[in-house]
């Protein structure tokens, strides 16, 4: 969990960032200065609300001050730095190609799957959205009881809450498919 000092401190460098001063941002959020400064100084903890308005006075989500793992702004990932590790549902490996961003809500995969046995696609749902391109192969796809074979240039979009899953249908050879992934929030 997230320590009061670090919330203040990425409040504070997120104002300084954008050469607010504290009466810029009490302006802005309707809280006083000195409550502000308290906050970054770590000697308080802001409530719920304070802390969306001071995150909207700096153009934050207010995620961004509350995450575990300080983000960049920005998700580069070098060829080098991708790391392929298995796959849960079928037999293959991904390789992330984003890392996550504040209140980030899109990730990106590169997908290798080693040919299936039989033409079973194992489903799963859950929130959010998904979209596949294939590079290379035959993908079935499965999305709430329709299959739906594509082959290197074809691409698929659907709600993952509707039961889905994927397999490598061509034969002998892997398939590669580029995987994005969103999450879906509440309204």
């Amino acid at each position: 969990m997230i320590s009061k000092e670090e919330i203040g401190k990425r409040i504070k460098k997120v104002r300084e960032a954008q050469h607010l001063t504290l009466k810029n941002v009490e302006a802005k959020a309707g809280i006083s200065a000195t409550h502000i400064s308290e906050i970054e100084r770590g000697k308080t903890s802001p409530t719920i609300g304070a802390l969306v308005r001071i995150a909207d006075a700096l153009g934050r989500d207010p995620a961004y001050f509350i995450e575990d793992e300080e983000l960049e702004d920005v998700s580069c990932v070098s060829f080098e730095d991708r790391r392929p590790c298995a796959l849960e549902r079928c037999i293959g490996t991904r390789e992330m190609l984003t890392k996550s961003i504040p209140s980030g809500k899109i990730n990106a995969q590169l997908i290798t799957l080693a040919p299936a046995k039989g033409a079973d696609v194992g489903l799963h749902a859950h929130e959010g959205d998904e979209a596949a391109l294939v590079l290379q192969g035959a993908v079935r796809f499965s999305v709430d009881g329709e299959l739906h074979d594509l082959v290197e240039g074809d691409s698929i979009y659907f709600v993952a809450s509707q039961k889905h899953g994927y397999a490598n249908v061509s034969g002998a050879d892997q398939a590669r498919i580029i995987w994005f992934a969103s999450e879906r929030r509440a309204d």
